[in-house]
């Protein structure tokens, strides 16, 4: 087994201020010229060599890794693990455990899938709740050593008073070998609004262990309150009236 550890230096790589050694590296007072990764080389050559090949990512924002993501989606391929920084990093790589770790931010596939570095309007196709194209990585997107079915998606009522409160609950069952534990993800889209909604909405999570074969009833709270909206004029949070849509998942773009 070749076990691939790449990614990008915390300080930029270089201790000079205002600059960095690669183009996707970034720091305070320096922007990211590319998100695409340089030892992507590295990881091509040592997959070629053995494709028996573990990547170990270790980063601090994402990466447009579109070979790796490719490749392993075919019937060999280098897997990829990103522990995150911090003193314990290593280990979390090393301990025997199932990992069940979500992103929270989305992952695109280019630059070109970003709006212009000073267009601050968030609504342009900023962070996952306005991401226009088909990511690399969704928002809530990760991967775990067994599988989840989900199945009979129901609500508590068919409908939700504006000072009241539902229950959002799913049946989900460990289809795998290995015991692991799910991020279970509940995201509300408004339908014929007036207003711009965040794409995906605000996720409401539960995290649920199951062992080998079991299932389970998940329940997910969700309150009127946690769909309003700022209104700039009146300085208060509002609701509107309408039709809402429940999705639950593993990810921002999945669904039940």
């Amino acid at each position: 087994m070749v076990i691939v550890c790449v990614g990008n230096h915390p300080t930029g790589g270089l201790t000079n201020w205002g600059k960095v050694a690669l183009p996707s590296y970034g720091k305070e007072a320096v922007d990211r010229k590319s998100i695409k990764l340089e030892d992507e080389k590295l990881i091509k050559q040592m997959y070629r060599a053995n494709s028996n090949t573990v990547v170990v990512l270790i980063s601090s924002f994402p990466y447009a890794i579109n070979w790796s993501q490719k490749t392993r989606s075919g019937d060999c391929s280098p897997d990829a693990l990103q522990p995150g920084g911090g003193q314990r990093a290593g280990g979390r790589v090393v301990r025997r455990l199932n990992p069940a770790g979500r992103l929270v931010e989305t992952w695109p596939k280019s630059l070109y899938q970003l709006p212009r570095m000073m267009d601050y309007n968030i609504r342009d196709g900023r962070t996952y709740m306005y991401f226009k194209h088909q990511p690399l990585y969704p928002f809530g997107y990760g991967l775990s050593y067994t599988t989840f079915d989900y199945s009979d998606l129901k609500t508590s009522a068919p409908t939700l008073a504006k000072d009241g409160a539902i229950t959002v609950s799913v049946n989900i069952k460990n289809t795998g070998n290995h015991a692991g534990e799910e991020v279970v993800q509940l995201y509300v889209k408004h339908q014929k609004s007036k207003l711009e909604h965040p794409i995906p909405g605000t996720p409401r999570i539960q995290r649920v262990a199951f062992q080998p074969g079991e299932q389970k009833s998940v329940e997910i709270p969700l309150t009127a309150k946690s769909l309003a909206y700022w209104d700039e004029n009146n300085m208060l949070g509002n609701l509107e009236s309408g039709t809402i849509e429940v999705r639950v998942g593993s990810s921002s773009a999945d669904d039940v």
